[in-house]
């Protein structure tokens, strides 16, 4: 049986390994290891299976008891032994993390969420009474860089 720490965690992934752990009033900080022996190349979705290296990867994730929650991922770098791929070494790709990207899908939906219902400055305070660091520019990007369908309303007479 997993601890409590680790079946956390084993909800985003069921192949994160946690290997340290430390809490305290204001967060829950973790250090986890992706334990995987293949990856997907993402430009010709071969499967490789012959490790590059590992790098770190910092990501926050929904707050916990009232707790900021991050962690950091031990990811790994693979060859693509494809010789038709133009990508020669690539970067393990997560199913709850987009490429890139510092915070996990579901604590994205949650500030998208917030960002859309309010204006920017209320929810900032929101996201900050819940122990989301976000400060408001950033919701305002993220609302300016949503793109809508512009079909007219059948409501409108013209």
């Amino acid at each position: 049986m997993k601890a409590p720490m680790e079946e956390a965690l084993f909800h985003l992934d069921e192949n994160l390994h946690l290997l340290y752990h430390k809490q305290t009033e204001e967060e829950l900080f973790f250090i986890v290891e992706v334990q995987s022996s293949s990856a997907l190349c993402p430009a010709c979705r071969q499967i490789s299976r012959r490790p590059h290296s590992r790098y770190c990867r910092k990501i926050d994730d929904l707050p916990v008891s009232d707790r900021h929650v991050h962690f950091q991922a031990l990811l790994h770098k693979w060859f693509c032994d494809n010789r038709d791929c133009s990508t020669k070494v690539f970067t393990e790709r997560l199913a709850w993390l987009q490429p890139y990207k510092r915070k996990t899908d579901r604590l994205e939906h949650l500030i998208e969420k917030i960002a859309f219902s309010t204006n920017c400055l209320t929810a900032e305070k929101v996201c900050r009474t819940m122990h989301i660091p976000v400060s408001h520019d950033t919701l305002l990007r993220r609302v300016k860089a949503q793109t809508f369908d512009l079909t007219p309303s059948s409501f409108r007479r013209y």
